[in-house]
């Protein structure tokens, strides 16, 4: 899913993507967009988020009638471009649990949502 930095050509679908969002995000200057990224991870039936302050502490998943499933208390970061996004990533990454298998060194014990959420509205002229 990540690939690869180098060569560029190697890169996964992960950063691909984060590009992409920016580069249609430059490309609609009629437009105005809020990006933001959210992390956490699945583990023993436990949710926790990689990008808190305490990443060890675990959150509760809930429903809402009108919004559907969300994680309460999850962070939030507003992320300004790729390179801050790609920052994220790996800071979260290094929060999860690993652990050695036979066939991966760094084999994930766990599963993770790295989360995107980009909003959208016209620029308006003040009228």
């Amino acid at each position: 899913m990540e690939g690869k930095l180098d060569p560029p050509e190697l890169r996964g679908i992960i950063p691909r993507t984060f590009d992409h969002i920016y580069r249609v995000i430059e490309g609609t200057p009629s437009k105005q967009f809020l990006v933001r990224a959210s992390f956490l991870e699945l583990y023993n039936e436990e949710v926790r988020d990689l990008l808190a302050k305490n990443a060890k502490n675990k959150l509760q998943l809930h429903e809402n009638p009108d919004s559907g499933v969300y994680v309460k208390d999850l962070s939030s970061f507003i992320i300004q471009n790729p390179a801050e996004m790609k920052e994220k990533l790996a800071s979260g990454r290094e929060n999860r649990k690993v652990g050695a298998t036979n066939m991966n060194l760094d084999s994930s014990r766990s599963h993770s949502l790295f989360m995107v959420t980009v909003e959208m509205s016209e620029i308006t002229d003040g009228q």
